[in-house]
């Protein structure tokens, strides 16, 4: 089931296309928007923001579910409160940028619902709204989770319909030191890992794309600076989104311009998808 964290601003209604996308090639074809009033919106404007979501769906043949709710105790908890647990249920939520140099995600709802990973989340941040939630090209950074591809799967197969290229990438990070002194041995030995690596993940995705119909392609780079290589490498593929697993250590690390989703997410040239499944 897809739920569409939805507060009502002009990036709440960006992130809301793809959560429309994702409905339209839904089993049920259904989408329920969850809205907590907590006073930022409106009533008139909530409206005629719910019937303009209601004529997309309708034009994707997407049933819009609108659920809108009292503020209760803290907005967090009334999104926990509504929306079951479990890994039937989809969480779709927006990060933006934010005045005063604000963090993107830290504090944010979306941080509370990734951190607290009580179904899957995926929290969006839209660069390129016209787009319309349909980007053709990804990349997938791969820091090499032990359990493969498994953590992303769950997400990757929500862009599968829509995607024509999907770049896997497999950062080894070394600290700069020892990357100043890597024999070419070393280096060799580390490609070798990461391609050993990136074989695994591309059985999986072959294993579980069906018909879906788009190239794959696979690179390995050693560096000292993880999330400034994905910048590099995003901007010369021309990618159109990054999606990348978020770790406990990341969201729990407060040092923001240290933390990699932060710098990410500040940093990105194209829309960033960020997930945390169970």
């Amino acid at each position: 089931m897809l739920y569409l964290a939805y507060d009502g601003s002009l990036n709440g209604d960006w992130i809301s296309r793809y959560a429309i996308r994702f409905a339209s090639h839904a089993a049920d074809r259904a989408l329920t928007l969850i809205h907590v009033r907590d006073g930022t919106t409106p009533a008139e404007l909530l409206e005629r923001k719910l019937e303009h979501l209601e004529r997309e769906c309708r034009e994707e043949g997407v049933e819009l579910v609108p659920r809108l709710l009292p503020p209760g105790r803290n907005v967090l908890s009334v999104m926990l409160t509504a929306i079951p647990a479990g890994t039937e249920s989809f969480v779709i939520c927006g990060t933006r940028a934010r005045s005063g140099r604000k963090p993107f995600l830290a504090g944010t709802l979306s941080e509370k619902l990734l951190r607290h990973a009580h179904f899957h989340t995926l929290a969006i941040r839209v660069v390129h709204p016209g787009l319309l939630g349909a980007p053709r090209d990804l990349l997938l950074p791969l820091a090499g989770h032990p359990r493969g591809f498994a953590s992303a799967w769950a997400f990757f197969r929500l862009f599968l319909p829509e995607v024509e290229s999907v770049h896997l990438l497999r950062g080894m990070v070394v600290s700069p030191l020892r990357l100043r002194h890597l024999s070419s041995a070393q280096m060799r030995a580390l490609r070798e890992h990461g391609a050993r690596y990136l074989a695994a993940v591309t059985d999986e995705i072959s294993r579980g794309r069906g018909a879906a119909d788009f190239h794959l392609d696979r690179r390995i780079v050693i560096c000292e600076d993880w999330v400034r290589e994905i910048l590099v490498q995003a901007s010369r593929l021309k990618a159109n989104l990054i999606l990348i697993g978020a770790s406990e250590q990341a969201l729990l690390h407060r040092v923001l311009h240290r933390n990699p989703l932060e710098r990410l997410l500040r940093g990105t040239p194209c829309d960033v998808g960020i997930y945390r499944g169970l």
